[in-house]
């Protein structure tokens, strides 16, 4: 019996700890027609802050495209 309370406790640790999210990603308008996308990578060793700019119809089909691919992953499954 303690054995199993134990081995439930380590696999509930081990999945809350996968969950961090190391990659975060911030949007901010510039203007009317452009998007500054900051992008901070915390997995690792050092920090990684990687700012890029869109224009803002480029930047809406590049996220069109990223929600048809996670639909089409969730109906493959």
């Amino acid at each position: 019996m303690k054995n199993l309370i134990l081995i439930l406790l380590l696999s509930f640790s081990l999945t809350v700890s996968a969950q961090k999210k190391c990659v975060t990603t911030i949007v901010e308008r510039v203007g009317d027609y452009k998007v500054k996308v900051i992008k901070k990578n915390t997995c690792g060793d050092q920090t990684v802050i990687k700012i890029q700019t869109y224009l803002k119809k480029d930047w809406q089909a590049l996220q069109k495209k990223r929600k048809q691919r996670i639909k089409k992953r969730k109906n493959e499954k």
